[in-house]
C-alpha cells in the first residue's frame, strides 16, 4: 500500500510540474520568483489553478467511479452510464438556450443541478419496495441518457449562434478559464467525499462480495447504498459544473489500479484518487500542447484511451 501510494503520489508531483512549465508560451520559474509581472500572472493565475483542478476533477472522477463499480458490483458503471454527466450537461445546454451562458456562474450552478435531478430520477427509477436494483439502475441511466441527448440537440438547435461555441467546447470537457475559487470549492467537496467514504469503507467492501452476505454480517445495505451513490453523484456533478463531460476516467481508472495493486475498497480509494488525478492532468496537458494554433478537447483523450477498454470488459463480460 505505502509503496503504491508513493509511485502514484510521485508520478502525480511529476505531472503537475510539467503541466506548469509546459505551454504555448515559455515562463522561466526564476522569472516569476523575482518579481515579473507577466511571469506570476501565467504561472499562477493560469497555470497551476488549471494544474490542480484537472488532478482534483481527475481524483474526483476516479473515486465516484470505484463508488459506483463497488455498489453495483459492475465493471461497466462509471459517471457518465449512470446518467449523472448527462444530467449536468442537460441542464448546461438548457441554460445556453434560455441565454444564461452569458451570466457568470449561471451554467455550473444549472449544471450540478442538473446531475443531482438526474441522480434522484436514477435511483427512483431503480426502486422496487424499497430495494434498489443494481440492474434497473444501469437500465435507468442508460434510458435518460438517451432522453438527455435528445434535449441537449433540441436546446442547441434553440440557441443562439453566439452562444454555441462555449457551450460544445463545455460539452467536449474543458478546463479554460480555471479559477482558484473552483479549485477550493471542488478540492472542499473531494476532501468531504473521501472522508464519508472512508467512514463507509469497511461495509463497501464487504458489499462487494454481494448483499445477502453484507446483509448476514450487519450491514445496512440500503442505507450504504443511498450513501454511496449520493457522494459519488454530488461530486460528479460538481466535477461536470466546473469542467464539462470527460468521460471513462470513473471507467478506465479502478480497472487499471485493480489489476496493478489490491481490490480491496479500503486500498482502492486512495490510489484511484491519485491514479484518477496523473490521468486528468496529463489529459490536459496534452490537450494544451499538442497544437500551437488551438486547444483540444480533453474528454477525446480520455475517450481514445477509455473506449477501446469499455469495448474490451463488454466482450469479457459475455
Amino acid at each position: 500500500m505505502a509503496k503504491a501510494l508513493t509511485i502514484l503520489g510521485a508520478l502525480l508531483i511529476a505531472s503537475l510540474l510539467l503541466a506548469v512549465a509546459a505551454g504555448s508560451t515559455s515562463v522561466p520559474l526564476r522569472a516569476a520568483i523575482d518579481g515579473d509581472a507577466t511571469a506570476r500572472a501565467i504561472l499562477f493565475q493560469l497555470r497551476v489553478p488549471r494544474a490542480l483542478l484537472a488532478a482534483l476533477i481527475g481524483a474526483t472522477l476516479a473515486v465516484a467511479g470505484l463508488t459506483f463499480q463497488t455498489l453495483l458490483r459492475n465493471p461497466l458503471a462509471d459517471p457518465f452510464i449512470l446518467g449523472v454527466s448527462g444530467g449536468a450537461a442537460c441542464g448546461a445546454a438548457i441554460a445556453t438556450a434560455l441565454g444564461l451562458a452569458r451570466l457568470p456562474g449561471v451554467v455550473p450552478l444549472v449544471a450540478f443541478g442538473g446531475a443531482c435531478a438526474a441522480t434522484g430520477a436514477v435511483f427512483l427509477l431503480a426502486r422496487r419496495r424499497e430495494y434498489t436494483d443494481p440492474t434497473r439502475l444501469l437500465l435507468s441511466g442508460l434510458v435518460l441518457n438517451a432522453f438527455f441527448s435528445a434535449v441537449i440537440l433540441i436546446s442547441f438547435a434553440l440557441s443562439r449562434q453566439s452562444d454555441l461555441t462555449a457551450a460544445l467546447r463545455w460539452m467536449m470537457g474543458t478546463l479554460f478559464g480555471a479559477t482558484w475559487s473552483d479549485v477550493v470549492l471542488l478540492a472542499i467537496l473531494l476532501v468531504a467525499a473521501l472522508v464519508v467514504l472512508a467512514a463507509l469503507a469497511n461495509d463497501l467492501r464487504m458489499l462487494a462480495f454481494g448483499e445477502d452476505d453484507a446483509k448476514s454480517r450487519g450491514v445496512d445495505v440500503e442505507r450504504i447504498k443511498l450513501a454511496g451513490f449520493l457522494t459519488g453523484s454530488i461530486i460528479t456533478g460538481a466535477a461536470v459544473a466546473v469542467s464539462g463531460i470527460i468521460g471513462f476516467v470513473g471507467l478506465l481508472v479502478p480497472h487499471l489500479i485493480r489489476m496493478i495493486w489490491r481490490r480491496d475498497f479500503r486500498f482502492l480509494l486512495p490510489l484511484c484518487a491519485l491514479g484518477g488525478a496523473v490521468l486528468v492532468v496529463l489529459a490536459d496537458l496534452v490537450s494544451r500542447v499538442v497544437l500551437a494554433s488551438s486547444e483540444l478537447p480533453i474528454g477525446a483523450f480520455t475517450a481514445v484511451l477509455g473506449v477501446p477498454f469499455f469495448l474490451s470488459l463488454l466482450r469479457r463480460s459475455r
